[in-house]
């Protein structure tokens, strides 16, 4: 059966989001997998900083001084 007609034949599919589709995540995965992906985003984020850091012009873009964005991107990961 098309997804589409799976969609449609089902009264308890959330049409907005495509649940019902695919089997939930369990609880117990939901929040590591949550912490890993913030961790990365940050990593990838400071990591972005530091090179910000080397242009001057994009510093005063931004209203940062070189400093601050350097102790920004000097945090380890898993601090905010």
């Amino acid at each position: 059966m098309p997804i589409e007609l799976a969609e449609r034949s089902s009264p308890n599919v959330d049409r907005s989001m495509g649940e019902g589709i695919l089997p939930e995540t369990p609880p117990f995965f939901a929040a590591p997998f949550r912490t890993v992906v913030i961790w990365s985003v940050r990593r990838a984020l400071r990591r972005g900083l530091r090179e910000l850091a080397q242009e001057p012009r994009l510093l005063n873009d931004i209203g940062l001084s070189r400093e601050q964005v350097l102790h920004e991107a000097a945090k380890p990961f898993w601090r905010v």
